[in-house]
């Protein structure tokens, strides 16, 4: 069988400060793998309180939310790309996307509620609604994993608005 992991994060600078606004930024980190062959994909994207994910209403960028879009543009992946990798690796290939937040994974994936961000939950659940065949694990952040690591990275050069390396430059320079 061969897998697709895609790692998420999201990022919010001066999340706790209610005098600046936040400057947030979503990772995603795709490797597409099988015995014979490995790739590495990095999707970043800057989101502000008025210039955000066109389709995704986060309303106030914390930490939460960002972890939400996340989740949501690694969906619209394997969306837009599912047909494709699947003739390139099979039919039985496996999706799965590891988080480092417990929040937005649970809320999306589980059987937690929101209290908070209500609309935006609700969103990103629809959309994991239609690709039933993704599931979701929970991966601890910044303990080693170079892959969660790059979605860090991708996630805080969009916050910061900054062009990211491709992973193999990153791994040489930063890890």
């Amino acid at each position: 069988m061969n897998n697709i992991e895609i790692y998420v994060d999201g990022s919010a600078i001066n999340n706790e400060n209610p005098n600046v606004q936040s400057l947030g930024g979503v990772g995603v980190c795709v490797r597409l793998h099988d015995p014979t062959h490995n790739s590495v994909e990095g999707y970043s994207e800057t989101v502000r309180k008025d210039a955000s994910i066109p389709e995704l209403d986060l309303g106030k960028i914390t930490n939460n939310t960002t972890e939400l879009a996340a989740i949501y543009l690694a969906l619209e992946y394997v969306i837009v790309n599912h047909d494709t990798i699947r003739k390139l690796y099979g039919d039985d290939t496996a999706f799965k996307i590891y988080g480092d937040s417990q929040y937005a994974g649970n809320l999306v994936f589980g059987s937690w509620k929101p209290k908070q961000n209500k609309q935006l939950v609700a969103e990103v659940k629809d959309l994991a609604k239609k690709v039933d065949f993704v599931t979701w694990e929970y991966v601890k952040a910044h303990d080693g994993n170079v892959y969660n690591e790059y979605a860090d990275y991708l996630a805080k050069s969009g916050a910061y608005n900054r062009t990211p390396l491709p992973f193999d430059e990153w791994k040489t320079t930063e890890f």
